[in-house]
C-alpha cells in the first residue's frame, strides 16, 4: 500500500518560488439551488480553465505508459457518445517539474500548482489524484481547477473546507473514518473477547492528530476501555529505518501484551504486521482497506491475519471476478467494463485504472450537466455535485454527498483472506458510514 507522501514520488513534481494567483468570479449566470441545501449557489457566466466551446481538457493523475491503452480507449468511448456537456474531453499530460532532493512538501506543493497555473494548455479537472495534498488542492482550486482525489484514499479533514472544489466518490475523510468505525469493529466482532488492544496511526498528513482527538476516545466508547496508541513515521523512504522502527514497534506491542492492533490511516503499516510475524507476536489486526498484498515478505500468514475494513471496489488484491460480481447490477460499471472488452483489453489486469477513471468521469459529466449551467466551471460542477445526492459509483460500495461533505463514502465492509484465491474477498453487508 502506498502512502499520501510516496505516492507524489510517482509524479513530476518541482519548486519554483512564486506567488500564485487564482481564479476570480465574475457576474452570475444563473442561480443554481441545491436539492439537498438552502444556500444558492451563484455559478459565474464564464467557462473555466482549460474549456472552450468544443472541449473539456483534463488530467488523469494515473496515467502511465502501461495504461494508455485503457485511458485512450475511455476517452474515445465517452466522446463517441457526446462528451460532457457538449464538448469532447481531452486528456493532457501531468506537468513535468524538476526539484531537487532536499525540497520540502510545501515547496513541492507550491510548485505543482504553479506548473497548472503556467502551462499553455489549461486544466480543468485533475482525476484520479494520489497526490493528497490538502495545500496543494487549495491552490488548484483558487485557479479554477477541479480536483478528485484517488478512489479508496483517506485524506485529511480539512481537506474539503480548504479546498472546496475537490470532490471523491470512493474519498473518505480520516475525521469521518474515526468518528464511525470503533462502532463498526465491535459489531462486526473484530474487538469481540480481546483482553487489551492498542491503535498504531501512521504519520501522514493529520492521521495522528485525529486518531488521539477522535479515533480513540469513539473506540474507547464502543469497547468501555482505553487503547493504547502508538505512533508510527510510514512516509520514510528509507526501507532500513522503517524497517527498524517496526521492529522497535513490535517490542511495543510485545510489552504491552495487546491482542488486537487497529491501523489507522492512509499510510503503509505493512512492515509492522511483518515485523510482528518474525518476532512471534500473536495478534489480529484491523486495515482500513480491503487487501494486504503480497510480495515483499508479506505471506499467506500475514494476510489471514489482517481484517479489512474496505469501501474501495478497485483495490488491488481484489480479483476482478469479484469485482464484477459486486458490480453486476451497476450499469456503469457495464459500460465501462464493456469499453475494455471491445478494446481487446484484458480485464483482470485493467479492470481497477478503467473503474477509476470511469467514476472520474462520470461524476464531471452527471454534476455539469446536471448544474443548471451553460456554462462549465467549477461553481458549476459544485452546484451539480450538491444536486446528485446519491451518486451510482462503480469503485465503492455506496456513494453519495451533501451539503459541505465532498467525500463519497456511504459504506464500508469487511474483507478476510480468502486462501482458494489467494486474494482478500467482501464478506457480510454493507456497513454505513454516517456524517
Amino acid at each position: 500500500m502506498r502512502t499520501r507522501r510516496s505516492l507524489r514520488k510517482t509524479l513530476a513534481v518541482g519548486i519554483l518560488a512564486v506567488s500564485l494567483a487564482g481564479c476570480s468570479a465574475t457576474s452570475a449566470e444563473t442561480d443554481a439551488k441545491s436539492s439537498s441545501s438552502p444556500t444558492t449557489k451563484v455559478i459565474p457566466a464564464q467557462d473555466g480553465p482549460g474549456v472552450t466551446a468544443d472541449a473539456i481538457t483534463v488530467v488523469d493523475n494515473y496515467y502511465f505508459d502501461a495504461t494508455a491503452p485503457v485511458d485512450k480507449a475511455i476517452f474515445d468511448a465517452y466522446n463517441a457518445a457526446g462528451g460532457i456537456a457538449g464538448r469532447k474531453l481531452v486528456r493532457a499530460d501531468q506537468p513535468q517539474i524538476n526539484v531537487p532532493a532536499t525540497a520540502t512538501e510545501a515547496e513541492q506543493d507550491q510548485a505543482t500548482c504553479l506548473a497548472y497555473q503556467q502551462r499553455k494548455d489549461k486544466i480543468f479537472a485533475v482525476l484520479n489524484d494520489v497526490i493528497g495534498s490538502v495545500k496543494r488542492n487549495a491552490c488548484l482550486n483558487k485557479q479554477g481547477t477541479v480536483v478528485q482525489p484517488w478512489s479508496g484514499s483517506v485524506v485529511d479533514s480539512s481537506m474539503f473546507q480548504e479546498a472546496p472544489y475537490t470532490v471523491g466518490t470512493g474519498t473518505l475523510t480520516n475525521k469521518r473514518l474515526a468518528t464511525a468505525w470503533p462502532a463498526l469493529l465491535k459489531s462486526t466482532g473484530f474487538l469481540k473477547d480481546s483482553i487489551k488492544f492498542a491503535v498504531v496511526s501512521d504519520g501522514v498528513g493529520d492521521d495522528d492528530k485525529i486518531a488521539a482527538s477522535t479515533f480513540v476516545p469513539e473506540l474507547e466508547k464502543a469497547v468501555g476501555s482505553t487503547p493504547q496508541l502508538f505512533k508510527f513515521n510510514s512516509i520514510s523512504n528509507d526501507q532500513k529505518a522503517l524497517q527498524a522502527q517496526a521492529l522497535s514497534m513490535v517490542l511495543k506491542l510485545k510489552q504491552a501484551g495487546v491482542d488486537r492492533v487497529v491501523f489507522f490511516g492512509s499510510g503503509s503499516l505493512g512492515p509492522i504486521a511483518m515485523a510482528g510475524a518474525k518476532q512471534g507476536l500473536d495478534v489480529k489486526y484491523a486495515w482500513p482497506y480491503s487487501a494486504v498484498p503480497a510480495g515483499n515478505g508479506v505471506t499467506p500468514d500475514i494476510q489471514a491475519a489482517v481484517t479489512g475494513y474496505a469501501w474501495s471496489l478497485a483495490d488491488v488484491g481484489v480479483p476482478v471476478g469479484t469485482q464484477k460480481e459486486m458490480l453486476a447490477s451497476n450499469p456503469a460499471a457495464a459500460t465501462c467494463l464493456s469499453i475494455l472488452a471491445k478494446a481487446h483489453l484484458d480485464l483482470a489486469q485493467n479492470a481497477s485504472t478503467a473503474l477509476r477513471l470511469c467514476d472520474g468521469l462520470n461524476l464531471l459529466k452527471q454534476a455539469l450537466e446536471g448544474s443548471g449551467s451553460k456554462f462549465v466551471n467549477a461553481q458549476a460542477f459544485m452546484a451539480g455535485v450538491e444536486k446528485l445526492g446519491t451518486f451510482d459509483s462503480v469503485t465503492t460500495f455506496k456513494s453519495g454527498f451533501g451539503p459541505g461533505r465532498n467525500d463519497g463514502v456511504l459504506a464500508l465492509r469487511k474483507s478476510v483472506y480468502t486462501p482458494s484465491c489467494k486474494c482478500f474477498k467482501y464478506t457480510g453487508s454493507d456497513l454505513p458510514i454516517s456524517g
